[in-house]
């Protein structure tokens, strides 16, 4: 009787579980509008066309770049110019650093070391972009030292003092632009270089206490979005021909914008 008694009988009711912890931060904020663009990779014709039309659409706004300007596409040297010549001409864009520019700047340091990862992480493509008048039969016979002198003396020691130099976080009013995302329980200036250059695992799973929102790129996305604090734009632009720009204005939704290399 026991057992028919165990096997009719309904099951205990079990505890909802309780639901993820949600973001309350309200909606960006920042002292004044500017616009975030995402992970360019060498697709300079994106990015030319992009800022075309930011200058119909967000006129005057300062432009903040999420880092990873090399490597997979088919112009890095290209997009590199053209950030380091507008930085320095005209003043009105931040260039953040992110994991491909350390990657290549390790490979300018230390080629033979850490030459053949970067080459398989997309560093062909940057190397071929400096041309063969540059890089010459090194780059047939992937010829490290000879690759990295030659690719230096392109550079420039301007360009390269640049690319060192260039910061980790740019922050307005309740947000931060960086490039690859933080650990969401610690302050930003806590953070470890590698969080912010190549993410951290809790970084959107859990929401930040503090309020903050954090402009991204880094992680592939089919469509930029904004949720839970976090507003993601690299939406892969060597692969989808889609380079995405943020417009933030304070109190309001953010507006996407994109270009690609055709229109």
């Amino acid at each position: 009787m026991k057992s028919l008694r165990r096997l009719f009988s309904s099951p205990a009711p079990q505890p909802r579980p309780e639901p993820p912890p949600a973001f309350r931060g309200g909606l960006p904020k920042p002292e004044e509008a500017f616009v975030a663009i995402g992970d360019v990779h060498g697709c300079a014709e994106n990015l030319a066309r992009l800022w075309e039309k930011l200058e119909r659409q967000a006129p005057g706004m300062p432009v903040v770049h999420v880092g990873d300007y090399v490597d997979r596409g088919e112009n890095s040297a290209k997009v590199l110019n053209m950030l380091f010549e507008r930085q320095r001409d005209v003043g009105d864009i931040v260039c953040l650093a992110g994991n491909h520019e350390e990657m290549f700047l390790g490979f300018l340091d230390d080629p033979t070391e850490k030459g053949e990862r970067w080459l398989r992480y997309g560093g062909l493509q940057t190397v071929a972009s400096f041309g063969p008048g540059t890089t010459g039969e090194a780059y047939g016979k992937h010829d490290l030292q000879r690759l990295r002198d030659a690719v230096v003396e392109s550079l420039g020691t301007a360009q390269l003092e640049w690319l060192r130099n260039l910061p980790l976080i740019w922050s307005s009013g309740n947000l931060s632009v960086v490039h690859a995302g933080a650990d969401p329980r610690k302050p930003l200036d806590e953070q470890p270089r590698r969080n912010l250059t190549w993410g951290h695992q809790a970084f959107g799973q859990l929401p930040r206490r503090d309020g903050l929102w954090i402009v991204h790129g880094h992680t592939v996305v089919p469509v930029p979005q904004m949720a839970n604090g976090v507003v993601s734009i690299d939406t892969g632009a060597y692969a989808t021909d889609r380079l995405t720009a943020a417009i933030v204005r304070p109190d309001r939704e953010v507006e996407f914008i994109q270009a690609t290399s055709g229109r």
